[in-house]
């Protein structure tokens, strides 16, 4: 996925950066770097957030909460889901 991230760099291909800092996230998550996993989804969203990709964002906030409960941050890990759960309900997503 670094590589991937690179050539998306070096290109400024940000929509795919956005996807592949998600990946990137969803690894680090796996690895239980949840500092790293925060940091790239955090990357992620504000790319999203730039593209006004609501769908993608849902996903990516969906997954910061996530990265705070194993953090114990559970106060912040209720704000994300909480905002992945309006972006569905825009969508009707059920």
């Amino acid at each position: 996925y670094q590589q991937a991230l690179d050539i998306n760099i070096e290109f400024g291909d940000r929509y795919e950066q956005a996807g592949t800092y998600h990946q990137l996230g969803r690894v680090a998550q796996q690895l239980r770097d949840y500092q790293q996993a925060r940091a790239d989804y955090q990357q992620a969203l504000d790319i999203t957030i730039e593209f006004g990709d609501r769908y993608s964002q849902a996903g990516t906030y969906h997954q910061l909460g996530r990265v705070a409960e194993e953090l114990r941050d559970y106060q912040q890990a209720r704000a994300y889901y909480q905002q992945a759960l309006d972006i569905t309900i825009e969508f009707g997503d059920r």
